[in-house]
């Protein structure tokens, strides 16, 4: 009471106490917006809960819903990893059912060459080839007849057989009516070997052979561009199929592992040869490679737009033919379908492909590759 009093009647001594009020309130203004910034509350906007957020902060997701949005990518990149584990595994699958069947196919028919080798010829047969061998004819006496045979010359020293064999008979009406094939039945079959086609079981990295007519011109560089000392494109202009039997075997290699081996060939000699010449000629290619341990595609015989109503119909025979034939050998068959009647894709005369339609094909080609070597 007595400094209350005293300090009543000093003014510097109550200035002195204002001023002291003064600044503490001012201090407890001043703390109090930073006490409050501190626990300041917003809404996630994900899952609309409460979270402490700085007040300078702009980002309104929880830790808890990163953390979800780490877990979910987790789980994405772990089911890819799956996917690509089990393609891994088919493919595995695959490579060990081919190498357990090709031996036994190997041997089984190796066994039935032996066989048609140890079978003796019918008695038949063996007359009728001492009767054509023998040059002349002799006069047979009668049964009961005594007389000795008098040996007549024969009326004409002409040998009755022909030392020639055929000639190749292409691009004639004669081959649609199956008179070349006539003609081979008859003539004595040479007795070379026919050439065959060996790949390695040592597993290595696979080639890719891609073969074909003129339609393959232009398409090298897609096919062949991740890696050209393993991928080969090989485009012989104006092939038929029997020019791709002829040429394959200098391609493949024995070395060569699973090789993936595609043929597109046909295009160029639709027009002028016969479905069944084109089927014949498919067959040879597909005893050449039957048993070699490679992935054989066969492709289709692109269809073409306009007024090529009788081409057309030869292609979509061959091309049925050719996709149950290949079934029925498990041969890998790709279809164009009628991808190439669109406008634009072919060139000026019809036949061939333009840039685009190149494009296209190689595009294809491309994809091809990829499931089959994945």
């Amino acid at each position: 009471m007595q400094w209350a009093s005293s300090s009543e009647g000093d003014p510097a001594i109550v200035a002195t106490q204002v001023k002291v009020i003064a600044r503490k309130n001012v201090a407890t203004e001043t703390e109090l917006p930073s006490k409050h910034a501190a626990v300041h509350v917003s809404g996630c906007r994900e899952c609309l809960s409460l979270s402490l957020v700085p007040e300078g902060s702009r980002d309104n997701s929880c830790v808890r819903c990163d953390q979800v949005d780490d877990l979910l990518s987790l789980v994405a990149e772990l089911k890819e990893e799956v996917e690509r584990l089990r393609s891994i595994r088919e493919c595995e699958r695959e490579i060990d059912w081919w190498s357990h069947t090709l031996p036994s196919l190997r041997q089984r028919q190796q066994m039935e060459a032996l066989q048609e080798a140890e079978d003796p010829l019918p008695s038949c047969h063996q007359a009728g080839g001492d009767l054509r061998d023998g040059g002349e004819w002799i006069q047979v006496p009668a049964w009961g007849d005594r007389r000795i045979p008098s040996r007549s010359p024969s009326p004409s020293q002409l040998p009755l057989h022909n030392r020639y064999g055929a000639l190749e008979l292409e691009g004639q009406v004669n081959e649609d009516q199956g008179v070349g094939e006539g003609l081979s039945r008859g003539l004595p079959r040479l007795s070379q070997s026919a050439p065959c086609i060996l790949t390695a079981s040592v597993k290595r990295k696979r080639r890719v052979i891609v073969i074909g007519d003129s339609l393959l011109r232009g398409t090298e560089g897609p096919i062949c561009r991740p890696d050209p000392s393993h991928r080969e494109v090989c485009c012989l202009l104006g092939a038929w199929v029997k020019d791709i039997t002829r040429k394959l075997p200098g391609l493949v290699w024995p070395s060569d592992y699973y090789l993936l081996l595609v043929v597109q060939v046909g295009s160029d000699e639709v027009v002028e040869r016969s479905p069944k010449a084109i089927k014949r000629d498919f067959r040879a290619l597909g005893r050449l490679v039957e048993g070699s341990g490679a992935q054989v595609v066969f492709s289709s015989i692109p269809s073409v737009a306009g007024k090529y109503t009788e081409r057309n119909r030869k292609t979509h025979l061959v091309n049925t033919w050719l996709r149950g034939w290949c079934h029925q050998w498990n041969f890998g068959f790709f279809d164009h379908e009628e991808i190439y009647t669109a406008p634009g894709l072919l060139a000026t005369d019809g036949v061939q492909l333009s840039q685009r339609g190149k494009r296209i094909l190689a595009h294809e080609a491309v994809g091809l590759r990829e499931r089959a070597l994945n």
